[in-house]
């Protein structure tokens, strides 16, 4: 079993103080691929993973995907695995509590009702064989999006979401999970993923909700409420393997309470920081 991850920049703390050394704490085997910074997108990782999975791993062997600058591990592979067999989807992705890039449009493709506590796909996090990974990008080259009627609805009204939301890899694996239900499940109990971003009435008004930072930096109302509501997220420990600060101000924050000594040990406490 290989972990990976693609990084532009290899000495971005979360990856060097965090995600790296969380590996190292229970055993993973951490593979970094590294792209070129110049114009590097999000949906470029679809694009970087499969040229490994195709040249470097073989097709049953079992490769999960993590972000690189906003992840660490808490538990090995024994029980990566014993999870993802208990998941019984070939293809498991991490969920969070918000419908993001597609916001309300994304709730509108939902065909059953949310699994709570976290309903929707997060691609920052997914584990499958190789094989079965390769298989759903090449059935699927491009974003799926003739596949919805509401989509091609609003691309007669000059709302085109594959121009709007292509930049990110998680609006085209919502799409392709939402195809295939039978091969591509979701971990919305958060035994393997969990996400710890904040839940957002609107996901889409989450630039304006942290505005205040950029301007403020730590004297921000927004900075303020989102480390307490970290610190107190922390005082319980997660019963999953890899866990994710997925909302830049969480990212932010997490780091922080690294810096200050902060963060609890069941989160850091085999890291060498």
């Amino acid at each position: 079993m290989k972990v990976v991850t693609i990084a532009t920049d290899l000495e971005h703390p979360f990856l060097r103080r965090l995600l790296a050394p969380s590996c190292d704490a229970v055993g993973l085997d951490l593979v970094v691929l590294q792209a070129d910074q110049k114009g590097f997108r999000p949906r470029d990782k679809r694009a970087v993973l499969t040229d490994y999975l195709a040249r470097r791993a073989a097709p049953d062997e079992l490769v999960m995907f993590t972000d690189a600058y906003d992840t660490l591990f808490i538990r090995g592979e024994d029980y990566i695995r014993k999870m993802y067999a208990e998941l019984s989807r070939g293809v498991i992705f991490s969920a969070e509590p918000n419908s993001w890039p597609l916001g309300h449009i994304g709730l509108a493709l939902q065909k059953d009702p949310p699994v709570r506590p976290y309903p929707y796909l997060n691609s920052g996090g997914f584990i499958g064989l190789a094989g079965d990974i390769l298989a759903l990008c090449a059935k699927y080259p491009d974003p799926p999006s003739e596949h919805f009627p509401l989509l091609r609805h609003l691309r007669t009204h000059d709302y085109d979401t594959d121009k709007k939301f292509d930049i990110s890899d998680q609006y085209y694996w919502t799409l392709v999970q939402l195809l295939e239900p039978d091969t591509v499940g979701l971990d919305n109990g958060a035994i393997l993923f969990e996400n710890f971003a904040p839940a957002v009435a609107n996901f889409c008004d989450l630039p304006r909700w942290t505005t205040d930072y950029r301007a403020r930096g730590k004297q921000a109302a927004s900075y303020r409420r989102e480390y307490a509501r970290l610190q107190s997220r922390l005082r319980s420990p997660s019963g999953a393997a890899q866990i994710h600060f997925a909302a830049s101000l969480t990212k932010t924050v997490a780091l922080d309470l690294l810096d200050e000594g902060q963060l609890p040990s069941w989160l850091v406490g085999g890291l060498r920081q």
